[in-house]
């Protein structure tokens, strides 16, 4: 069986985890890789989660909470798909454990350490995530499993106000581009309406 990877991407809340469920909705043994791990106490995470937990509930789908070494989870286990909602949290929190690394060895508060940040040290962040990414699509190749991504487009509105959401802005948006070309497919989302990219 060959490996098949499909993007969904749209502004938030514009449906498209609810497509991408709906896409896979034919196929009896999915693993839904859930990337929103919640680390602290956080009310509006804990009810987005609650929702997409209850509207996948009747699937009787396989669900996975991790972010960090899904090409890890792909190559030791098989299914008929997965859905990995979304790469946007997975870039968010390998660059917090990145940023909270660095912090560390620089006896710095996490702010400040972001805020410290050089071209070096983004550089460098940005690479961990583009090989986790990479190695995510190499596994799905080397398993021959398939797999849908739903990201967020960024990018549309004004440029953020802070370091921290710039650097992050720009890595979702190369990450978006390189799974877009290695992608089979691409959905656009826009008010529940799916448009195919690709």
């Amino acid at each position: 069986m060959s490996s098949e990877l499909v993007l969904v991407t749209g502004g938030a809340k514009s449906g498209k985890s609810v497509f991408a469920e709906q896409s896979l909705s034919a196929r009896a043994h999915v693993c839904y890789i859930a990337t929103g791990v919640m680390k602290q106490p956080d009310p509006e995470m804990q009810l987005r989660i609650k929702t997409h937990q209850e509207r996948r509930a009747a699937k009787n789908w396989a669900t996975e909470e991790r972010y960090s070494d899904v090409a890890g989870f792909i190559t030791a286990h098989h299914y008929d798909s997965y859905l990995l909602d979304d790469a946007t949290m997975l870039i968010t929190n390998l660059f917090y454990n990145h940023a909270v690394k660095m912090a560390a060895e620089r006896h710095l508060e996490l702010d400040d350490a972001i805020e410290q940040m050089t071209s070096d040290d983004i550089d460098q962040v940005s690479q961990t995530i583009f090989e986790a990414w990479h190695r995510i699509v190499e596994a799905l190749i080397a398993t021959g499993q398939s797999m849908v991504v739903v990201t967020n487009e960024t990018g549309l509105g004004i440029v953020p106000a802070t370091k921290q959401t710039r650097i992050l802005r720009d890595i979702y948006g190369q990450v978006n581009q390189r799974l877009a070309q290695a992608a089979d497919h691409v959905y656009f989302v826009v008010s529940g309406l799916p448009q195919q990219l690709k």
